[in-house]
């Protein structure tokens, strides 16, 4: 099985779609940047976030800014970097050419343009992904992403999602500006509707400092609150689950207007109290409306311990979110949830608490941001390994205990390319081209949507078994080296092998057993007999 190549030693361009291979041309002007020369070759592609089926016909214009270029030669390369067919030489013709393809396997891959007259490469990234594009809400699918698209107002991002599968995103509402301004309905909830996109709706942010105290001691958004619970009214029906406020130590001027006595913002003593009484009082207004409307605190520990505990919040609680990010914990399985934090959260949660087990990841990512010198919060990584830890993060957590989990985020920020909070997203931002990520985002949709966890993996390699629509599937991976696996087999002819981005192979067990290449990025394993299945892991 030919493996993806290690690139953590590669510089990736992360804003752009353009590997470095001698002299790079930017697609675009970063945010915050010194402005560069006009680019001598400019790749766009015919589908927002150039991701295409196998099989469907697409185009990319290739537009030649450098007099100079009156022929260049175009090839395609597979994410290891190799061509998929010889390369063509086009005439520029009007300063451009047009050039047609049709792939059929899946995978990630590259458009390269180069000339004769110079060794300059240029290069821009795409997918073939399978067809997982969502043909209607899919409200029980585990895979959600974080989105910010109201704030850039650039609405084919809802289109890139609806052909990656990601059937949830969690994004904000504008119900203050809905409501006050007449709207009939929110246009970005009808946009979701369109493209059959189930919204976890983040009603941010009611203003701290819009509290009134009473003399009951409660402080009171009664303003706010009457004007949420008429955009409930204007759109019951079309969303399934709101989450409180984002991160309030963070945001909403929380912790400004009551902060903690000892300075630890994230620590609730302080904003808490009034925090705990908006969410019980947004809680009873919602519900007024519709009772089935379900209701996420933000679930850490602490917060919890004291929204339960001080405020006597457990009545209001439906769902629990928790923000698990790695930090400089680089690999996903160092996190505390590999070693039992579910199963021990969770019995807080019932046994001491008394409140609802279900809990959602709302947020959890890495960058790759390009400050390898110094690290910012986050250990910035490849595009490649951004991938790889994708896939892990989500199966890891859902087999844990999570209901679902959203990758934070859709699209990269334009905050400049030495800023960790900038390149988290699995599109590059505003070129809206899709990173490895993306694609590996798409295969999982298509690999596991269905997939139930039955055991963990018993080998010397990281994994789980699932069953997968009545037949037995199997992803395995290494935290951070290479080693081979051998999977005993005594009952199964051959087994086909397909890596994060759909490349599939078919491989024959021989004398009961097979040696398989394992790294960091994980390989689906298919076709195994349900008797040696059953040998493969320990049951959950």
């Amino acid at each position: 099985m030919t493996t993806i190549m290690d690139r953590t030693k590669l510089k990736w361009m992360h804003h752009l779609s353009l590997l470095i291979c001698g002299l790079t041309f930017s697609t675009y002007v970063i945010a915050n940047t010194v402005e560069k020369p006009v680019n001598p070759v400019e790749i766009k592609f015919d589908q927002a976030g150039a991701v295409y089926n196998p099989q469907e016909a697409g185009y990319a214009t290739i537009k030649v800014n450098d007099a100079s270029l009156n022929k260049i030669k175009i090839t395609i390369l597979d994410a290891n970097h190799k061509p998929v067919k010889k390369a063509k030489t086009y005439i520029v013709k009007e300063n451009q050419v047009i050039f047609p393809f049709k792939i059929k396997d899946l995978g990630y891959y590259y458009l390269q343009i180069t000339s004769d007259i110079n060794s300059e490469k240029a290069e821009e990234g795409f997918g073939v992904i399978p067809n997982v594009t969502l043909t209607q809400k899919d409200w029980d699918s585990p895979f959600g992403i974080c989105g910010h698209y109201q704030r850039y107002k650039d609405w084919r991002i809802g289109d890139i999602q609806k052909k990656l599968g990601i059937a949830w995103v969690r994004d904000e509402s504008d119900w203050y500006g809905v409501v006050t301004k007449g709207l009939k309905s929110d246009p970005y909830l009808d946009y979701l509707d369109s493209k059959n996109i189930c919204w976890l709706a983040l009603f941010n942010y009611i203003d701290a400092f819009n509290g009134i105290q009473g003399a009951d001691s409660i402080w009171r958004w009664d303003a706010d609150l009457s004007i949420l619970k008429k955009y409930v009214q204007m759109h019951k029906g079309h969303f399934s689950v709101y989450e409180s406020q984002n991160e309030p130590n963070n945001f909403g001027g929380w912790s400004k207007r009551w902060p903690h006595p000892q300075n630890q913002q994230w620590r609730p003593q302080g904003w808490g109290k009034p925090f705990a009484d908006l969410i019980k009082q947004m809680y009873d207004s919602v519900k007024s409306v519709d009772p089935t409307l379900k209701l996420m605190w933000p679930g850490e520990d602490e917060w919890i311990e004291y929204f339960v505990k001080e405020r006597d919040a457990a009545p209001y609680i439906d769902i629990t979110s928790i923000h698990p990010y790695v930090n400089k914990s680089i690999y996903p399985e160092t996190e505390q949830f590999a070693s039992g934090f579910y199963s021990e959260h969770k019995k807080m949660l019932q046994e001491e608490l008394n409140v609802p087990t279900e809990m959602w990841v709302t947020e959890v990512g890495w960058t790759t941001y390009d400050r390898p010198d110094k690290i910012d919060r986050y250990v910035p990584v490849t595009e490649y390994e951004q991938a790889a830890y994708l896939v892990r993060t989500y199966l890891l957590h859902l087999y844990y205990g999570a209901s679902k989990v959203f990758w934070y985020e859709m699209t990269d920020e334009p905050f400049g390319s030495q800023n960790p909070e900038s390149y988290f997203g699995i599109v590059r931002y505003p070129s809206f081209s899709v990173k490895p990520s993306a694609v590996a985002y798409s295969n999982m949709v298509y690999n596991y949507r269905h997939a139930i966890p039955v055991g963990k993996y018993k080998g010397s390699s990281y994994g789980f078994a699932y069953e997968n629509q009545g037949e037995p599937q199997l992803c395995i991976w290494r935290e951070k080296d290479t080693a081979i696996e051998t999977l005993f087999l005594p009952k199964t002819k051959k087994i086909s092998v397909i890596d994060i981005f759909g490349r599939e192979k078919t491989m024959k067990v021989s004398k009961g057993k097979i040696d398989l290449k394992i790294d960091i990025y994980p390989l689906t394993i298919k076709g195994i007999q349900k008797e040696d299945f059953k040998k493969l892991y320990q049951s959950k």
